[in-house]
C-alpha cells in the first residue's frame, strides 16, 4: 500500500487521479510515478529543479492523458453534474494534442471513475483535522 499525504487545496485533484488511474489500471501516471519513489513535492519544484521523470517533457503519454481526464472530471465535479459529452470532449482534446484515447475508457468505466471519485471525496470530507484517509492503491500491476 502506498502512503501519500495530500496537500490542502489539491486533494480533489489527487483523489481524482486515484479514481482515474485505478479504474483505468494506469501505472505510468501520477501514482505510478509516486510508486517509483518520487513524491508530490517533486512535482511542485521549479521546472529546472524537477527530477527527470517528473519534468513535463519526460512524462509518459499515459500521465498526460490522465491529466486531461482528471481536469475534465474536476470541471464536472465543480459544476455539480455529469457532463454527457465527457468522452466526446476528451476525444477531441486528446486528438488536438496527438494523444491516444484510453482503450478501456467507456461509459461503464467512466461511471466507475465518477463513483470512486465521489466515494473517496466523501470519505475525505468527513475527516477531522487530526485524521487521515488511507486508500489502498497497490494494484498488482504496480511494482
Amino acid at each position: 500500500m502506498m502512503a501519500l499525504r495530500l496537500h490542502r487545496g489539491l486533494e480533489t485533484h489527487d483523489l481524482a487521479h486515484y479514481a482515474v488511474e485505478s479504474a483505468l489500471r494506469f501505472s505510468k501516471a501520477f501514482y505510478g510515478i509516486i510508486n517509483e519513489g518520487y513524491n508530490i513535492s517533486n512535482f511542485e519544484l521549479p521546472k529546472d529543479q524537477k527530477p527527470f521523470a517528473v519534468k513535463p517533457e519526460n512524462l509518459q503519454k499515459e500521465a498526460i492523458v490522465t491529466e486531461h481526464i482528471v481536469n475534465l472530471l474536476e470541471v464536472e465535479f465543480l459544476n455539480s453534474g455529469h457532463n454527457d459529452m465527457f468522452i466526446k470532449e476528451l476525444e477531441a482534446v486528446l486528438k488536438d494534442n496527438n494523444l491516444p484515447f484510453p482503450k478501456n475508457l467507456t461509459e461503464v468505466t467512466l461511471h466507475t471513475i465518477r463513483n470512486s471519485y465521489q466515494n473517496v471525496y466523501n470519505q475525505w470530507l468527513v475527516l477531522n483535522e487530526d485524521q487521515e484517509l488511507r486508500i489502498d492503491f497497490k494494484p498488482s500491476y504496480l511494482k
